[in-house]
């Protein structure tokens, strides 16, 4: 049997991820603090790659318009709050003298380099402060006082010896940012070798820290150790502590039949529990902050919303001059290899960030077209809006668009918000007309923030009021958006007085 072999030849379309789009869609998915470490790395590892001067302009450009205006403010109050002229003169004499010094020192010196960056001499401007005033306070950059931070600081100023500071140690060390004591104080005295008694009394000191209420071991704890400190020691103030489940649940009549109070006495202790902080020890900071930079800002010129990109997000790279004319130049070629290659990834690099830049920049211009109504009449008016919608109108892939709103924010004058947060599903109404689920959402919460203090909406009853609004919505969906707001169910929303 002969085997035969056939050459066919065939059309077709494929798709390949060369390494330039491969990069593109990488950098058009990064956050900001992504894209910023990125460019960071890329700038260390590749020679022929630097910051363009322009951008360092723009800067300097910036800066020098802060500095005439605080020259101005300057020289106002100085006309208005003239100097003695004897010291004007020692100032004039000292800055004489101060150029003397400069000018016997040698060319490459300066102040900074004598005496340290917090000095600055004559008109040489501090390398710490763009305005030359020196040390600039909004330019150091501080972690704030944790509550281990302050509590430690306490204990530090307590009469104690040793082994109580030790045992102090390890009960701060186990408190979590809430200012609640996590450990079990059995297991704290078996890891110290110390008594139970000791490690009371050493709790003790702490709960006795500012803020008051930390150390606690539950909730019940932290809100009688409150209490202590504002005078109320004594039932039914001490007494409801023994029952918070009912007091969540809102069932006044067991509180007032428990506690032998009316409706007067029952509200005068609720006050003061609303009064308490159940979560004390967030009143300081945690370790680290994070903040949103926005990649977007949206201003209203006239009757028309303009959309800019923030450049300080994304500095301008280019390829460096000097680098790129040795290309023409003789040299081995292992180095015309090395050269050629960072000189085609700059190029990649510096083509894939300006296309970020202006997708990102198409895809915030089409839905701050498409959510006119929004800026214009905040959240209520927030229209339904998907992917397909804003790819349709401005080009691309649906997938692209999805890459482009991940961890892009969008400042705005009603406030600073992710780029997802503007796609949003519809709902159907009476009238034809679709509504957002934002802008239910907020409708939801007016009928809630509105409705009678001691009868509470039902789902079903918010549902009929949604209704009566012509948005047509099921109660399971009202009980579905109502968690998503973070509003309790009616039962636990029932108060004592309107």
């Amino acid at each position: 049997m002969a085997l035969g072999l056939d050459l066919k030849l065939r059309m077709g379309m494929q798709l390949v991820m060369t390494p330039q789009l491969q990069l593109a869609i990488r950098l058009l998915q990064m956050s900001t603090l992504e894209l910023s470490e990125y460019l960071q790395e890329e700038l260390e590892k590749n020679p022929l790659l630097e910051i363009s001067e322009d951008y360092y302009r723009e800067a300097s450009t910036s800066l020098s318009s802060n500095n005439r205006e605080e020259e101005s403010y300057s020289e106002n109050f100085e006309s208005s709050n003239p100097i003695p002229e004897s010291s004007r003169d020692d100032s004039g004499d000292r800055g004489d003298r101060e150029d003397d010094y400069e000018r016997e020192l040698p060319v490459d010196a300066n102040w900074s380099d004598i005496y340290g960056d917090g000095v600055s001499g004559g008109n040489h401007e501090s390398n710490n402060s763009h305005s030359g005033e020196g040390l600039s306070l909004e330019n150091v950059l501080t972690r704030g006082s944790t509550l281990a931070d302050h509590l430690n600081w306490q204990l530090g100023l307590s009469a104690l010896n040793q082994r109580e500071r030790v045992l102090g140690l390890a009960i701060i060390d186990a408190i979590d940012e809430n200012g609640y004591l996590t450990a079990d104080l059995n297991n704290l005295a078996t890891i110290c070798k110390a008594t139970l008694d000791e490690m009371e009394d050493a709790l003790v000191l702490i709960q006795s820290f500012e803020p008051v209420g930390v150390g606690a071991r539950n909730l019940a704890e932290c809100l009688r150790l409150q209490m202590r400190s504002m005078g109320y020691t004594k039932p039914p103030y001490t007494l409801i502590l023994d029952y918070l489940e009912d007091l969540a649940k809102r069932d006044f009549r067991k509180l007032k039949r428990v506690l032998k109070l009316d409706d007067d006495g029952l509200a005068d202790v609720m006050d003061v529990i609303h009064s308490l902080n159940p979560k004390p020890g967030l009143a300081y900071g945690s370790e680290s902050a994070s903040y949103v930079v926005p990649d977007v800002f949206v201003r209203k010129v006239g009757e028309q919303w303009l959309v800019e990109v923030n450049q300080d997000t994304a500095p301008k790279l280019r390829i460096n001059p000097y680098y790129q004319s040795v290309l023409s130049q003789q040299m081995s070629p292992q180095d015309r290899r090395y050269l050629s290659d960072n000189s085609r990834s700059a190029q990649w690099l510096i083509k894939s960030l300006e296309q970020r830049t202006r997708t990102i920049l198409k895809v915030a211009e089409s839905i701050v077209h498409m959510q006119k109504d929004f800026f214009e009449y905040g959240q209520e008016h927030l229209k339904p809006l998907i992917l397909k919608d804003v790819a349709e109108d401005v080009g691309v892939h649906e997938s692209t668009i999805s890459r482009v709103t991940n961890n892009k924010y969008m400042h705005t004058p009603r406030g600073i918000f992710e780029l997802k947060y503007f796609f949003t599903s519809s709902l159907a109404s009476t009238s034809g007309d679709n509504h957002s689920s934002e802008a239910v959402k907020f409708k939801l919460r007016k009928l809630v923030d509105s409705e009678p203090a001691k009868r509470p909406h039902s789902d079903e009853k918010l549902a009929i009021l949604l209704k009566e609004q012509g948005i047509d919505v099921a109660r399971r969906t009202v009980a579905k958006y109502r968690e998503a707001l973070g509003i309790p169910p009616s039962s636990r929303r029932k108060k004592l007085s309107s």
